[in-house]
């Protein structure tokens, strides 16, 4: 039997779920099936369960007053849960600036001020409804070019693979090597998309963790092994500003395995990530020999250098670098995915 999608409304007065429950049923009664919960933590105890049941959490409607848990607070938490559902935030006039943390961190659909007028709500709740599936369809057909973008990137990669293989030449053979790494950098980011609830967000954390590594990897041998130290936040980033960074890492790493560790036996490569006032913040070390004498991180012939400064520049950086003896890259941008949002007021 398949289940009816689900709508939440919470509320801490039973006159106000009574009246959503009599317009919601009269309205949607055929389509959906309905909880009502009369706290916030109620709602999140509910949500799970749901979720475990299978059920798919379309719409979750709160009152922003409410003893406990607040309204905005709830809705963030449901954005973390069920980033996807439609959330609406019912509030007094005198509430509405409480409500600017759930249109900034819960991507609230709509506020709406009480008392409302029945066929305004329900017309919001009914074109509410509609993005949900018009963005579900979207959501699953990008999925699906994620996947095959992914897969085409892995049969490029394998051909140049096979390539490598097949030359003798050593440089030749770098150079198809640094390309599949570049490849790399790419097709990690369309695994971790397709495998996300949200496509409009990556988890740096979790994609560095897998990538970095790997590049690590193609350059270890038994005789070098590098000490790898990531000290990295939860922070996301949107598809614009992920790729130049898997790119910006990849000839990072590239630069300190082919030129930092010639004569070290003890390579050590450490990359933090900070979160900081809508800002992320990147620091890259390794303690190999640095650049040679008359070279500068932004004077220089090297193509992996050249490379890094063009993603910098793509991301808006702020940026210091220090090449004497050593090389550490500390850099920050503005985090696309905090610029502010403009709803309209009902």
């Amino acid at each position: 039997m398949t289940r009816k999608p689900v709508i939440l409304c919470v509320d801490d007065e039973e006159m106000i779920l009574n009246s959503l429950n009599k317009q919601l049923l009269r309205r949607f009664g055929d389509q959906f099936d309905f909880e009502f919960c009369e706290s916030a933590e109620e709602g999140l105890e509910v949500m799970e369960q749901l979720r475990f049941d299978g059920h798919t959490i379309v719409m979750v409607i709160s009152d922003q007053i409410m003893p406990g848990m607040a309204g905005d607070k709830f809705l963030i938490k449901v954005h973390e849960l069920c980033p996807r559902s439609i959330k609406i935030l019912l509030t007094g006039q005198a509430a509405i600036e409480s409500a600017i943390s759930a249109i900034n961190k819960a991507d609230l659909y709509r506020y709406i001020t009480k008392p409302w007028d029945e066929n305004d709500f329900l017309m919001t709740v009914e074109r509410g409804i509609q993005q949900y599936f018009l963005q579900n369809e979207k959501i699953v057909l990008l999925a699906e070019v994620h996947h095959r973008v992914k897969n085409n990137l892995a049969i490029i990669s394998g051909l140049l693979q096979l390539q490598s293989a097949a030359v003798e030449d050593k440089d030749a053979k770098v150079y198809l090597e640094q390309s599949v790494n570049r490849i790399l950098s790419i097709a990690k980011i369309h695994e971790l998309i397709y495998e996300s609830e949200d496509l409009s967000f990556v988890n740096v954390k979790e994609y560095l963790e897998r990538l970095i590594p790997a590049i690590v990897r193609t350059f270890s041998s038994d005789e070098k092994q590098v000490d790898l130290k990531l000290d990295l936040e939860d922070v996301r980033l949107g598809v614009n500003q992920l790729v130049p960074i898997g790119l910006l890492f990849n000839e990072l790493i590239t630069n300190s395995m082919k030129h930092a560790f010639k004569d070290k036996e003890d390579g050590k490569i450490t990359i933090s990530l900070r979160s900081e006032n809508s800002h992320v913040k990147f620091s890259y070390h390794d303690n190999g020999s640095g650049f040679a004498e008359g070279h500068t991180f932004e004077n220089t012939r090297n193509l992996g250098i050249t490379l890094i400064n063009l993603q910098l520049k793509q991301l808006e950086a702020e940026y210091t670098t220090d090449v004497d003896g050593k090389f550490s890259l500390e850099f920050s941008f503005l985090n696309s995915l905090t610029k502010s949002r403009t709803f309209r007021v009902k």
